[in-house]
């Protein structure tokens, strides 16, 4: 298992701007009335904590089967056999964030999380086989499995290297 750790000023910037969050958190619940306007602050703080712990990765690890994207406290493993696309988002010079949809099942089928078409799992990998298109695909990122990897050292490796093991089963998934 290759292990890419992540970038020591993204994790102090990040843990940095958690711990800012908090303490205005405790310093509205402790030093100030309550009313309408202390409750808003609080809960719109608190939703801006968490994507300020998603950008704490402490290391992402990938092998032949899956990818572990882990962070201070919770890890989230992939299986790279489970997914089904992926979508890369360059940002700018050496960053991009990785989309990776996975398939689920859904009934007896298969469905791809994030992708709505009339179309299952099976008949989609069916129609690209062929070289044909995908009717009605509707794509939603907001329900992919983000995989940020310009926030880890060697970060293109790791996204080529994740592509390319999403390639290799993907092709045994449709060519067997």
């Amino acid at each position: 298992m290759t292990v890419y750790k992540g970038n020591k000023n993204t994790i102090k910037w990040a843990a940095i701007t958690l711990l800012t969050f908090i303490g205005m958190i405790l310093m509205i619940y402790f030093f100030t009335g309550r009313g309408f306007f202390p409750w808003f602050l609080i809960a719109s703080l608190l939703l801006m904590c968490i994507p300020t712990y998603q950008g704490m990765i402490i290391s992402i690890s990938i092998d032949e089967n899956k990818l572990v994207i882990r962070r201070p406290i919770s890890w989230q493993t992939l299986k790279l056999s489970n997914v089904a696309f992926t979508a890369v988002h360059e940002i700018g010079e050496d960053k991009s964030v990785l989309f990776v949809f996975t398939k689920q099942k859904w009934g007896s089928s298969y469905r791809i999380k994030g992708i709505r078409s009339k179309m299952s799992y099976e008949e989609s990998m069916e129609a690209l086989a062929k070289g044909g298109r995908i009717q009605d695909f509707k794509v939603n990122f907001n329900l992919a499995t983000k995989v940020p990897v310009s926030m880890v050292e060697n970060g293109e490796e790791l996204k080529e290297r994740i592509l390319d093991s999403v390639d290799a089963h993907h092709c045994k998934a449709v060519y067997n």
